[in-house]
């Protein structure tokens, strides 16, 4: 079984990512602009104090110490320790706005990514694994905080070494244009590595985002992996997985070591043509020795930025890359939207039309479902039969608005199912599922997941009772507070079963999907989940999808369904008067389930 991507290409992620520009992902950080801005200007300040500091010591070494002047040296003392408390005010305002930045960002970025999330599609699901979903949240967003500190970062040395290439030209503008020739070389130097680390961050950032996706779903599968005893070859696959991971991390590093020693060759270079330099013009006059060590200074902490500039080029491309994906997936739209003037569905009475309806998944396949057409009455129960792939599901899909059909219409109460708003008209839906999904939380929380607004106790119990719940519950130790673990882990598949009803119970539908709710049980279980299901089904427009067929012989109407259109329809001796495709369905599993019983 291939679960594992092929490699990764370095040139055809950068292609991907190319039209995320920088313009975009600094559309993201729009709310937060004023406080970035503020973070910036704050940290400017911190380093406008700190450059004086030079200056000082420079008259520090040409007055002070010639004229041993006590009074200027207190001076010059007492001022620079206000500029130090200054300084350290500044740089509490800086860290604590950049700080409080950083979380409201992910704060609000994950809420937002989230939020987006619940509004995309089934069909974005089916192809987006959920892995990588998790990695998006979590870590692409993080790897965004990482970037706000950058650019933070890269606006305050930038003002930096501007202030102190001012500094250096009114100090002295011959040495000043000789450290300035060194500026291209580590700028050609910043820019190659910044490339290169910038393509094997994506790489590391999408393997990173592929071995999450992996992980999740061998832990999903832990089950299935411990039946199979596939537990060896699993920590072999995710072993593979990690090696060219930890391959393209190593170039990374390597990228940024390269990039250092460039750096620390262009900065001894510089120094050491500034001493050379420097000590002719001490010599010849030029220049006074508190103006030298003035100057030296200043060019150290010039270098220092420069430093910082090169250092970000792996930060930077790491928070690009981050943002990029966030970027690209928030620009991901639904399938599925409410049209511009949709209007609230309300209470509807429950009565169906499907009109010609045609759908499928992809055009190049050919259609799942073509020219279906039924009407349902108020209350009535129908059943979906047919073999396996004739589109029994991919009905409830349609009615549900998990995709929109291809062409004919989905009509409910006379209305276009895709002129009603979405959320108001899936609240007149209910569906229990083969497999129900549970929550981790306890019953009572299960239950009470079907509505929106607060549940009183009476109502949970009610519901609980009319689905056959109470039969269970009533012997647990903490009653409906009982936590059932992931997905009902606790619980059997009966169970599972009434109480995904008893959820559908509270809420009420006026439209009823039962997909398949009894095929996996137990007699003794399918005994309590069909009465908890006849209860439910009282009064409502049910829709039942069924392989086992001895479960819908009280169906109003039967309709068999083959390669997406209908093929007969009727009740159930109606259907086995006919020499067709539902009497043949029936005797067989008529047969084998005496030969089960023998």
């Amino acid at each position: 079984m291939k679960r594992y991507r092929k490699e990764l290409n370095r040139e055809e992620l950068l292609a991907s990512y190319e039209n995320q520009s920088f313009e975009k992902v600094w559309n993201l950080l729009k709310p937060y602009r004023p406080m970035l801005f503020g973070s910036i200007i704050s940290l400017i300040l911190f380093n406008m104090v700190g450059l004086s500091m030079p200056w000082m010591l420079k008259i520090a070494i040409d007055r002070v110490l010639p004229n041993a002047d006590e009074v200027l040296f207190w001076i010059l003392a007492s001022l620079m320790v206000l500029l130090y408390l200054v300084r350290g005010l500044l740089r509490y305002i800086a860290s604590y706005t950049l700080d409080y930045l950083g979380i409201r960002v992910l704060i609000d970025l994950r809420q937002k990514i989230f939020a987006h999330l619940q509004s995309l599609s089934l069909r974005f699901y089916e192809e987006y694994r959920t892995g990588k979903l998790i990695s998006n949240v979590i870590s692409d967003v993080s790897m965004l905080q990482v970037l706000i500190k950058t650019i933070t970062q890269f606006g305050e040395q930038i003002f930096q070494l501007m202030i102190i290439a001012g500094l250096l030209m009114f100090i002295n503008w011959q040495m000043a244009l000789l450290v300035f020739m060194t500026i291209p070389l580590h700028y050609i130097n910043f820019h190659y590595f910044r490339k290169e680390i910038r393509k094997d961050s994506m790489v590391v950032q999408e393997k990173l985002s592929e071995i999450s996706a992996n992980l999740s779903e061998t832990l999903t599968g832990a089950k299935v992996v411990k039946s199979f005893a596939k537990e060896h070859s699993e920590c072999r696959r995710f072993f593979q997985n990690l090696r060219p991971l930890a391959d393209m991390q190593m170039r990374v590093t390597v990228d940024s070591v390269g990039l250092w020693a460039v750096f620390d060759t262009l900065s001894l270079v510089t120094y050491l043509a500034i001493i050379g330099v420097g000590i002719w013009m001490v010599k010849t006059n030029s220049i006074t020795i508190g103006e030298f060590v003035a100057f030296y200074t200043y060019v150290g902490m010039m270098l220092g930025p420069i430093n910082i500039l090169s250092g970000m080029s792996l930060t930077f491309a790491q928070g690009m890359v981050g943002a990029s994906r966030i970027v690209k997936l928030l620009n991901t739209i639904p399938d599925i939207q409410d049209s511009p003037n949709a209007i609230s569905a309300g209470k509807l009475t429950g009565k169906i039309e499907f009109r010609q309806v045609v759908f499928c998944y992809e055009p190049e396949k050919g259609n799942v479902i073509d020219g279906f057409s039924l009407n349902i009455q108020p209350g009535q129960k129908v059943a979906l039969v047919g073999p396996s792939g004739s589109g029994k599901s991919t009905i409830s899909n349609l009615l549900l608005r998990f995709y929109d059909v291809t062409g004919g219409s989905i009509r409910v109460d006379n209305l276009d199912i895709r002129k009603l708003k979405l959320n108001t008209f899936r609240d007149n839906i209910g569906i229990v599922l083969q497999e129900p999904f549970l929550f981790s939380g306890s019953i009572r929380d299960n239950i009470a997941y079907a509505v929106k607004r607060e549940v009183g106790e009476e109502e949970i119990i009610a519901a609980a009772r009319m689905a056959n719940v109470e039969e269970f519950v009533d012997n647990l130790p903490d009653g409906y507070d009982t936590v059932i673990g992931e997905n009902g882990a606790s619980l059997s598949g009966g169970q599972k079963q009434r109480l995904a009803i008893a959820r559908a119970v509270l809420k009420n539908p006026a439209i009823l999907i039962l997909d398949e709710a009894t095929s996996a049980l137990d007699t003794v279980s399918e005994f309590l989940v069909q009465d908890a299901l006849d209860k439910l089904m009282a009064g409502k427009t049910t829709i039942i999808i069924a392989h086992r067929l001895s479960t819908i012989k009280n169906a109003d109407v039967i309709v068999v369904l083959d390669h997406g259109r209908i093929v007969q329809q009727g009740t159930h001796d109606e259907l086995m008067a006919e020499n067709g495709i539902y009497r043949d369905l029936y005797q067989t599993q008529a047969k084998m389930n005496k030969g089960a019983e023998a």
